[in-house]
């Protein structure tokens, strides 16, 4: 019986040695990856046709996560709109407690109204002007726009001040109820911009924001905001809502005249309109704060209902991702320990020679 002896030389086997060192030095450095960052170092190719699922995952986290951080700047955007309208029907409140109390006649305290209506005036413009990250919050669509002009201030869309609208309009003052009366209804007329003088009216020299309605008559859209999948919340507010409207035209009928030097027999027809006035923009002003607080309600559950959601997937993204530490580091021994015994035996062959036996 013959028996056939393959034949191997050192070489060869240094080759292969070679070899094996470099496939376990690669697997090890991608082991020493996985234990370090506890994700897979080639995701895709060990999940194989799972990889979809994962990229889909993605997808849809990164969509939640961009609708968590517009919420946080729809929310901020809310607290400050919900702060200025608070702090316009506090500046309101204090004129009307004041005309409130010399309403049906002038008593004291009705010759500081002009003053004093001049001033909450001012801080109502300038408290509708606020605006958020360089965007107007009360001029609508037209966010680039200031939202009120301010008393004495040119409007550079008409050419006219509200001051000098009001005082055209008021002119030397009423001398009984009836002439009161009919100046009052000029200037609501004004202030629904329905004046047959399209540069005295409300928009344009009062309010520069987005119309309340558009050429045909119809009612233009309000600044809407997409807080999840499907689900819209439409938050708008602008300076141009009645209760707005309703403040700044009951503050300019007291900041026009000194009501204390007025006819007696028109004052308290012209005192009961600023009064009307400024009680409905009161109750609106309160209404509209009702309506932000609901907003931020809605912003608020659904910033919850995201949060679980995006703990959800970063969860299911874990699973498919992640690796067994205790796994990786135990395969990581055991390359390091085969690393050093192919780097023993190298060294061994190394060292051989036929030298060695030549003595």
């Amino acid at each position: 019986m013959v028996l056939g002896i393959s034949s191997f030389s050192s070489f060869q086997f240094n080759l292969f040695n070679r070899q094996n060192v470099q496939r376990t030095t690669l697997e090890l450095q991608r082991v020493s990856e996985e234990v370090s960052t506890g994700k897979k170092a080639d995701i895709y190719a060990d999940l194989g046709p799972r990889a979809a699922s994962v990229m889909k995952l993605h997808g849809r986290e990164a969509n939640t996560q961009t609708f968590m951080t517009s919420n946080e700047v729809l929310a901020s955007k809310l607290d400050a709109m919900l702060a200025s309208v608070d702090a316009a029907r506090t500046q309101v409140q204090s004129v009307l407690e004041s005309a409130l109390v010399n309403a049906t006649r002038n008593g004291n305290g009705a010759e500081v109204l002009q003053m004093q209506a001049r001033a909450a005036l001012e801080s109502l413009v300038s408290t509708m002007n606020t605006s958020y990250n360089g965007e107007n919050l009360f001029s609508g669509l037209e966010s680039n726009k200031t939202s009120l002009t301010r008393w004495p201030e040119t409007s550079a869309d008409t050419g006219r001040s509200p001051q000098s609208v009001v005082e055209e309009i008021f002119g030397a003052g009423p001398t009984d109820p009836a002439s009161a009366q009919t100046i009052a209804d000029q200037l609501e007329t004004v202030f629904i911009s329905q004046d047959a003088d399209a540069s005295r009216n409300f928009q344009g020299t009062f309010y520069q924001g987005s119309p309340e309605r558009d050429a045909s008559g119809a009612e233009t859209k309000q600044i809407s905001a997409w807080v999840n999948t499907g689900q819209e919340v439409v938050y708008g507010v602008r300076a141009n809502d009645q209760s707005f409207r309703d403040a700044y035209k009951g503050l300019a009928m007291l900041a026009v005249t000194d009501v204390s030097q007025m006819d007696e027999a028109a004052y308290s027809t012209w005192m009961s309109e600023v009064v009307d006035s400024l009680s409905a923009s009161q109750e609106g002003m309160l209404d509209i704060s009702a309506r932000i607080g609901f907003n931020q309600q809605i912003v608020e559950k659904t910033q919850t209902q995201l949060n679980d959601l995006s703990l959800v997937q970063r969860t299911q993204i874990s699973n498919y991702e992640s690796v067994d530490p205790y796994e990786a580091i135990t395969r990581m021994n055991s390359l390091e320990t085969q690393l050093q015994a192919s780097y023993q035996v190298s060294s061994r062959l190394s060292s051989l020679s036929i030298l060695n036996y030549l003595r």
